[in-house]
């Protein structure tokens, strides 16, 4: 399994992108796709009993080195104040078997002064568990992200399309390497891509695409937003990521319409929210069409949604037809 295999893994924060590709590069590590499906068990952290976790991770491999104990929401509810549950994670995690990899994964960083983080710090020390926070990039960060996203898909990209993708998606890694991508694909990775390029793939799909489904879900008019999503569908979006596009727009429309609520005109809630004004132009006319209420009904909505469609409990394409739907009536 490598020297630099640990058996205690944390992967926080809330850019999920990257901590879906950390997962993924643990899961490569460990051996054969279909041989560490098998090997893999993942617990539900706001439920599950401690017995049940101590079972999981003493269950012996089958034909790998290790088997993965895969954990979502542990650490959150041990900050709520579950002391059995903190008690036995700090008496067992430093006693975990060498076959097994347990990796929490949470949604938000927690700071050095959660007990299971402080306990991760001192075993990372012993080289028995690594800590990784992912948090939402921004400014100069995401742009050398999606720099260094064209390098590795074999592409060059001018600052000004740098800054100009940046404002189109915002910082949506999963979205950004979708538009990348395509993007990599229009210029056939002969030439830079450029500020035009971007105006001409991105700022289509999400303005005549994303949006006019955005605007078709408030006009109620779910014919017209079927007829978007399948046709993204079918020219090959990923799911997942119209999925997160829909979420972000719905989020931007929460924001704008708290702060409109405040007094703050336009340039104050571009400025604030570091928000390119035609992305919040388009947020402040959608939101007319919501109550804060229902904006954020759908929003919590959605979020369950990616984490049924994640877990593999519901069908992407289907899952979004039905929620679209839904939301429309």
């Amino acid at each position: 399994m490598g020297a630099e295999v640990k058996v205690l893994y944390i992967l926080q924060g809330d850019e999920e992108f990257q901590r879906t590709n950390a997962l993924k590069g643990l899961k490569q590590q460990l051996g054969e796709p279909s041989l560490v499906e098998i090997n893999t068990t993942i617990m539900d952290g706001h439920k599950l009993r401690p017995e049940e976790l101590l079972e999981a991770c003493k269950a012996v491999p089958f034909l790998l080195p290790g088997r993965l104990v895969i954990v979502k929401g542990l650490l959150e509810r041990v900050e709520r104040g579950n002391q059995e549950l903190q008690e036995v994670l700090l008496d067992y995690l430093p006693r975990l078997p060498a076959t097994t990899w347990l990796i929490l994964e949470e949604e938000r960083a927690f700071g050095e002064a959660h007990p299971i983080i402080a306990l991760a710090r001192k075993l990372e020390q012993e080289g028995k568990a690594k800590v990784l926070t992912f948090e939402k990039l921004k400014g100069e960060k995401l742009n050398a992200w999606i720099r260094a996203k064209a390098e590795e898909k074999r592409v060059e990209i001018t600052p000004q399309a740098i800054e100009e993708l940046a404002a189109f998606v915002g910082n949506d890694l999963r979205v950004l390497d979708s538009e990348l991508e395509k993007l990599a694909a229009y210029v056939n990775r002969s030439r830079p891509i450029t500020r035009e390029d971007v105006h001409a793939i991105v700022s289509y799909i999400r303005e005549a695409n994303v949006f006019a489904m955005v605007d078709a879900l408030g006009r109620r008019n779910a014919r017209k937003a079927l007829r978007i999503l399948r046709r993204l569908l079918n020219q090959g979006e990923h799911p997942l990521a119209l999925l997160g596009m829909i979420v972000r727009q719905f989020r931007i429309m929460i924001m704008v319409k708290a702060l409109l609520g405040k007094g703050y005109s336009a340039k104050q809630i571009t400025q604030r929210l570091s928000l390119h004004p035609f992305v919040v132009e388009k947020a402040i006319r959608q939101a007319g069409n919501f109550s804060m209420e229902q904006l954020e009904a759908i929003y919590r909505r959605l979020l369950e949604l990616d984490m049924e469609i994640k877990t593999g409990r519901t069908d992407a394409s289907v899952a979004l037809e039905l929620l679209i739907t839904a939301l429309a009536v």
